[in-house]
């Protein structure tokens, strides 16, 4: 069991000279990086329920779910494409440097990722208007655009927006109608690019920091300019607490009830002691990982809430 987690989470991974098909199976799993690829289907439903009022029927869930974690998996494996050369020296356990898996193989593997998000879409999500194909159209291509020249040349912080499409795919798929009418969706796409924010800047001064004009500043841009990584954390830190408040904000849009307010108070207090404890101590990359453990579970932890608590007002 211990060597089956340590593959599939690319940690302390043997490369070796010649893989078994085992390997290579799990090596391509590997690639659409599991976790996150099942976080994103929670957060597109969590939208989806707020604009259906409840649950869809039990295959609609189903492949609701497998929509999203198809997109989100082939985004996560194209950037891994990409990264291929780089990863090499930063990540060589990761499947495409370790040479478990062929760069070729994991551009097929994005590429019939994403055709088939697209056509459980086309298919079961447009009711005629196309609004929910278009959404995920758009992020797929902003989501490789990342990848291949936002990260770099714009920063971290281009990746916001492409985050906040998840909660505006899981609305159009149930009431497109209502996207240009309700001010909740956009609410919806807000918190998801608020929070994605200081998910990815708390985890930016935990990756390489290098010198520069006598200063330590981090591996990538935050936006258009190399922060220092205490400014990279205080940035985390001012999101988090912005997102804090956009969760007590978010039952006077909408009905949500003690489970949400509770789970998501205990969540967002966690990831406010962590962070802060971090922002202390930068030179702990243990803190960093922690607080950058407890963001993304307060992602988790709102948009679980919120699915339970509309499960218990409709029950």
């Amino acid at each position: 069991m211990t060597s089956l987690v340590s593959d599939l989470f690319g940690v302390n991974v043997t490369i070796k000279g010649a893989y078994s098909l085992r390997d290579k199976v799990i090596g391509l799993f590997v690639l659409t990086r599991p976790a996150l690829s099942l976080l994103s289907p929670i957060n597109a439903a969590s939208a989806a329920v707020l604009a259906l009022g409840g649950y869809p029927p039990l295959l609609t869930c189903i492949l609701g779910f497998i929509c999203v974690a198809l997109a989100a998996g082939g985004i996560n494996t194209f950037n891994d494409f990409v990264d291929r050369e780089r990863d090499k020296t930063v990540w060589p356990g990761r499947p495409i440097p370790s040479k478990r898996v062929s760069a070729g193989h994991a551009l097929a593997l994005a590429l019939a990722l994403f055709a088939g998000a697209l056509v459980i879409s086309w298919f079961f999500f447009n009711q005629n208007s196309y609004v929910n194909f278009t959404v995920l159209a758009l992020a797929i291509l902003l989501g490789g655009g990342y990848s291949m020249f936002f990260r770099d040349k714009v920063g971290y912080l281009s990746l916001p927006p492409i985050n906040g499409l998840i909660y505006l795919g899981g609305w159009t798929a149930f009431a497109p109608e209502t996207l240009f009418t309700s001010f909740l969706p956009w609410f919806l796409f807000l918190h998801g690019l608020v929070w994605q924010a200081a998910h990815i800047m708390v985890y930016s001064p935990v990756h390489p920091v290098s010198k520069s004009e006598g200063k330590l500043r981090t591996e990538k841009k935050a936006l258009f300019f190399v922060p220092t990584p205490r400014l990279a954390a205080v940035l985390g830190m001012a999101f988090l607490v912005l997102t804090v408040a956009m969760n007590v904000l978010l039952p006077f849009l909408t009905p949500l009830g003690p489970v949400y307010l509770s789970v998501v108070a205990l969540s967002s207090v966690f990831a406010l002691i962590a962070t802060a404890a971090f922002l202390k101590d930068l030179r702990s990359r243990e803190k960093g990982i922690k607080a950058f453990a407890s963001v993304s579970l307060l992602r988790l932890g709102i948009s679980g809430a919120i699915l339970l608590d509309v499960l218990l007002l409709i029950g």
